[in-house]
């Protein structure tokens, strides 16, 4: 077929057009397909379902043994290694670490393919210990690197437009995650991640710890 020069530019133009529109359509399915598998892992039938009973206070605490220490503390421990500093009731300000128990970051352990049903009610003082504590007392839960179970109530978080799961003095939530690949996920409150002179929130006054996937 003998078609002038510049038509035939314009039909090879269309060819290659074509050409990249399916392969873009090819991709897309590629992904389709890949987060609709991944989705499949994320909801499997967790192996066991490992349950932890954690809670957030106000804790002061010693860096070492010269007697440098943190007054303004603030640590999560099981509801087991905690008790009322006064009376017998656990509230708000009212909560400390046993005595045969140190402040240290806390770490949970679960296997590939568990879950983990987090129970968290937050301890913290609504008055905080001093000048240099974070004026936000609310606190949360937050994985990196874990999968959600429910939703994403889940997330320890508040972003965006979603629902926040960040907790106030004296409330509590139910965190539940999805073990899908081993390794070591930094464990904290994203209810106040940065503060004064850009120190880190909470995060320097103890309010963190690991959760351990193990195979």
């Amino acid at each position: 077929m003998n078609l002038p020069k510049i038509l035939q530019r314009c039909v090879r133009s269309i060819s290659l057009g074509v050409m990249a529109v399916t392969m873009i359509f090819v991709s897309l399915g590629a992904v389709n397909a890949q987060t609709a598998e991944e989705s499949e892992i994320i909801i499997a039938d967790c192996l066991r379902m490992i349950k932890a009973d954690v809670v957030a206070f106000d804790q002061p605490f010693f860096y070492n043994r010269l007697g440098a220490v943190n007054p303004a503390g603030m640590v999560y421990a099981l509801r087991g290694d905690v008790r009322p500093k006064s009376g017998s009731t656990l509230a708000p300000g009212n909560v400390r670490l046993k005595d045969y128990k140190r402040a240290r970051p806390i770490v949970l352990r679960m296997n590939v393919g568990d879950c983990i049903q987090i129970k968290f009610q937050n301890f913290l003082d609504p008055n905080r210990a001093d000048k240099n504590q974070p004026n936000t007392r609310t606190a949360s839960i937050h994985i990196e690197g874990m999968q959600l179970r429910n939703s994403i109530l889940d997330d320890g978080s508040n972003v965006g437009i979603n629902p926040s799961s960040l907790v106030a003095p004296g409330g509590s939530i139910t965190y539940t995650l999805y073990a899908q690949k081993e390794g070591n996920h930094l464990l904290y409150s994203t209810a106040a991640t940065t503060s004064g002179q850009g120190n880190g929130g909470t995060l320097p006054f103890g309010l963190f710890g690991s959760l351990n996937v193990q195979p």
